[in-house]
């Protein structure tokens, strides 16, 4: 009794103190924790009194306007809520009220405000709010005053995207983040390992090798440290493990990382590591050895239940397991569990449809891991149905992925990145191939045709649909303006020689958000929009296709279904009386066949054995696109190739059929995107009064090399089609914008270059324009022609396409391009061209004109001149009607007019000469 006593007088005493210091303490304006503060941190009280005890003394300073103290005292209460209680959103609160006052504060500091920004931006970042963290973040970037926290400000935003599994933004703040880490080892040790996530998020093969870089840099930093950090050690040692392990399938080199990391762990005191590695470590063996992956797996599984962490990767391990050992049941079972810790409820089969609704994946983080799982679920369903020869599974297979792509279609209307949605289309691929073999299994065509349209420029399908929707001109016209400055600032900050651009990157912040911004208006403003765009809604069913009787349609899919396994290939053929689905076969031979036939069109001819050499590779090639039971189907047909992935850069006319004939020989061919592309870009509404722009440098300010018969070129058009010509001198990049719009028929004899590493870019006399500039044109022509190098080629991205400058016209209203898919010579095309306007000009269709003027080089020539590398590099895309002059047009109408008045004037002649 004496002891509890004693006690309550101490408390009383305590708080008599505390109380003493709020109210009759003079006021102290330096920036340190106050005396008042400290004597109540130094209480000893209940969490719940002492935080009423701060409470006062920040009101005492409001109350008092003294903001220097109130900035200080509240960022450091701020800190101690944090920590110490599980009020984090009174932390929240406090640390902004730290803010404001820090801002009103006299004389200004603004080091200490971006201390206090610093840790609100820290406190949403913990709390996984994510967005909130981001814009804390952008705010302290703004303080440039010093340089102070800057750094952190960008690497921490660099977090923030990686949590939101948005790589490219990441990417953007880390490299800034580098410059200011530039004399400190811990923290540029950090930004390395982050940057390292960042491009394992994207899962390329072209930032594989940035992965490792980034990695062993950041290692090498860390072991630079007189003190080593052990967690952070085996963070990276754990992350090379993966990246050997899961990008380049390298089990035994994952094994021995994910090792080092499980020894580094005898230094943490920290089930949680153990934990993982175990799980990691039994995912090398599945495969190899499945009693010691059992062995590990379940050893993670024990760990995770005494960490109390959630079993996701355990359950996830325990079904890649049994799908090894043909164990469907109990692969379903666990696939199940893993996706009932992400909901915390019970999931089954039949009540999936319940939990994977919009509202509910809306919260849901670690999306890719979840669409992970539900791939790995419909695989366990084909292998079951192809094991008990039941297609019943394949049904089961086909509506997870139903399932699955509610979760794709919102994570490309959640993000307003063109980037993200390009890996967001990437990722979704593997799934759509599954489906796809799904739909081969169930013999179910027309979800098999859904899914191949859905995994074909669905993105280039948007935007247009977006010129032909309910959305103002205005706000159309607005973002590109945005996007037009972005472009520009980003340029402008390559050209700087100054690695301290923070200037650049506030207006960049300001500029994006701004677009991003618009862009959340528009879905609010126009669902109806939103609604459209949606894959059901955008892409034309099977159904409705309608194929003509001497048309054939080839439409090649070619999707990983496993991340870094080549990919399968699958083909749909289509014709009036017959639509059949079926799989291409040994695909890595396929791959290596189309690399050694583009290898062989690259160059000319040069002796017999050139020629024997190709006929053979071609014909072998032809064989293996075209099986044998199809090959019957091609005679005398127009062909529509809708290819996919390498069969991009492949020109089919060049293939060797069973006849020892080109391909172009037999038949009429085209490309296109897709068949839903196709319909709704033929709608859309194009005017233009002039008929022929023809562009021709000849020679250019820079160091590329003159092209002496591109003026003839671009006359051998002015020749059939009245127009304009803008050469030499008058070929600049401004006069191309200022008349693109204006013409039927855009025509450029020039440079250009793509690959998947280089931004596409057309040369003009004066300088260069790239895609994504070439993007936010507004054109109105029913074909550009692109007689320039490579224009068809750029980076392949899975499930969208090849992000070339042909696709880029597209984008911005060509009905149809004519592209190169090498490096061309001016004077062979300058020959096929002229033929090929004059056949046009005299009524055949675009693509008929185009085979005319390639068969007449090719009997015109031999030998090396015969060569395909002179005359197949230019190929049709898109809609492959006519298009005939104008002055054909009024001929055509004069002596249609001149045809129903003989007619009337012989019906009136009849009529006099019978009543007489």
């Amino acid at each position: 009794m004496n002891f509890l006593k004693n006690k309550k007088q101490l408390f009383i005493k305590n708080i008599t103190v505390a109380v003493f210091f709020i109210f009759h303490y003079h006021p102290i304006t330096a920036q340190k924790i106050s005396k008042r503060l400290d004597s109540i941190h130094k209480l000893e009280v209940n969490k719940s009194e002492k935080i009423k005890l701060y409470d006062a003394l920040i009101s005492r300073y409001e109350k008092l306007n003294n903001y220097t103290q109130l900035g200080s005292d509240a960022h450091q209460i701020a800190e101690w809520l944090h920590i110490n209680t599980n009020t984090k959103q009174k932390a929240i609160e406090m640390v902004q009220t730290a803010i404001d006052a820090r801002i009103k504060a006299i004389p200004f500091n603004p080091d200490l405000l971006k201390r206090s920004y610093n840790n609100l931006g820290l406190y949403y970042f913990k709390g996984k709010q994510y967005q909130a963290s981001i814009k804390v973040y952008k705010t302290l970037i703004k303080v440039t005053a010093t340089d102070f926290l800057i750094g952190r400000g960008y690497y921490m935003m660099g977090r923030n995207f990686n949590k939101l599994e948005d790589p490219y933004q990441a990417i953007t703040y880390f490299q800034k983040a580098q410059y200011y880490f530039k004399n400190d080892k811990k923290y540029l040790s950090k930004n390395h390992y982050q940057l390292s996530k960042a491009y394992r998020i994207i899962r390329s093969r072209k930032n594989s090798e940035k992965v490792l870089y980034h990695l062993k840099t950041s290692e090498k930093l860390l072991l630079e440290n007189n003190k080593i950090d052990y967690r952070r050690l085996f963070n990276i040692n754990n992350e090379i493990g993966r990246w050997y392990f899961e990008q380049l399938q390298d089990t035994l080199n994952g094994e021995k990382y994910f090792k080092k990391a499980d020894k580094i762990t005898q230094n943490i005191n920290d089930i949680r590591y153990q934990a993982v590695i175990s799980y990691n470590l039994g995912l090398t063996y599945i495969d190899r050895d499945n009693l010691a992956a059992k062995q590990y797996i379940d050893i993670s599984y024990k760990k995770f239940l005494e960490a109390k962490m959630e079993l996701k990767l355990p359950y996830f391990g325990m079904g890649l397991l049994a799908n090894s050992n043909k164990n469907y049941i109990q692969a379903e079972e666990y696939y199940y569990k893993c996706l009932s810790e992400f909901f915390e409820s019970t999931i089954s089969y039949d009540t999936i449809d319940n939990f994977l609704t919009k509202e509910k994946l809306t919260d849901i983080k670690d999306r890719m891991f979840l669409l992970e799982i539900l791939k790995y679920a419909i695989d366990n369903y084909i292998d079951w149905g192809i094991k008990a020869n039941n297609s019943s599974y394949h049904q089961k297979a086909i509506r997870l992925v139903k399932v699955s792509d509610r979760l794709i279609n919102l994570m490309l209307e959640s993000t307003n990145s063109d980037n993200s949605k390009l890996l967001w289309r990437s990722i979704a691929s593997g799934t759509y191939a599954s489906g796809i073999q799904a739909s081969l299994e169930a013999d179910d065509i027309d979800y098999g045709f859904f899914l191949s349209e859905k995994n074909k420029a669905l993105l280039l399908q948007q935007e247009i649909l977006k010129e032909n929707s309910s959305i103002p001109s205005d706000f159309i016209e607005y973002e590109r303006s945005l996007q037009r400055e972005l472009i520009s600032l980003q340029k402008e900050q390559e050209r700087s020689n100054s690695v301290n651009d923070s200037l650049f990157m506030s207006l960049l912040f300001d500029k994006q958000e701004e677009l991003y911004h618009l862009r959340d208006s528009i879905k609010t403003l126009y669902p109806d929009y939103i609604k459209e765009r949606q894959s059901s809604a955008l892409l034309t069913p099977l159904s409705d296709i309608v194929i003509k009787d001497n048309e054939i349609v080839m439409q090649y899919m070619m999707t990983e279904r496993i991340a870094g396994i080549f990919p399968n290939t699958y083909c749909l053929v289509l014709s009036k009386d017959a639509k059949k689905l079926f799989k291409l076969e040994n695909t890595k031979d396929l791959h290596d066949k189309i690399f050694t036939l583009r290898a062989l069109l690259n160059k000319p001819f040069r002796n017999q054995e050139d020629i024997l050499n190709y006929k053979k590779r071609a014909t072998t090639l032809y064989h293996s696109l075209f099986p044998e039971e199809i090959r019957p189907l091609l005679k005398n047909k127009k062909i529509t190739i809708v290819p996919d992935h390498l069969l991009s850069n492949l020109p089919f006319e060049a293939l060797i059929t069973d006849t020892g004939n080109y391909l172009l020989e037999e038949n009429e061919i085209s490309y296109t995107y897709s068949l839903s592309f196709q319909k709704q870009n033929t709608e859309r509404k194009r005017n233009s009064n002039e008929e022929f722009l023809g562009i021709a440098p000849k020679d250019f300010k820079n160091d590329l090399t003159s092209l002496p018969n591109s003026i003839q070129e671009i006359k051998s058009g002015i020749k059939q089609y009245s127009g304009k010509l803008l050469q030499n001198e008058e070929a600049t990049k401004d006069n191309f914008i200022k008349e693109i719009k204006d013409y039927k028929i855009v025509h450029l004899a020039t440079h250009a270059f793509a690959s998947d590493s280089i931004t596409p870019w057309i040369s003009f006399k004066n300088e260069k324009i790239t895609n994504a500039e070439i993007d936010l044109l507004r054109n109105n022509a029913d074909m550009v022609v692109l007689s320039a190098c490579n224009t068809s080629l750029g980076e392949v991205h899975s499930g969208e396409g090849v992000l070339s400058l042909a696709r880029s016209f597209f984008k911005s209203g060509a009905n149809t391009v004519i592209p190169s898919l090498w490096s061309t010579n001016d004077k062979a095309t300058a020959t096929i061209t002229a033929d090929f306007y004059k056949n046009l000009s005299e009524g055949q269709t675009k693509s008929a004109a185009l085979r005319t003027a390639k068969l007449n080089y090719l009997q015109s020539n031999t030998d090396a001149e015969a060569s395909p590398h002179y005359w197949a590099s230019m190929i049709l895309i898109g809609d492959t009607g006519t298009l005939l002059p104008q002055s054909n047009n009024l001929w055509i109408f004069l002596l249609g007019f001149g045809i129903i008045a003989a007619i009337a004037l012989s019906l009136y002649v009849y009529k006099r000469v019978t009543r007489v």
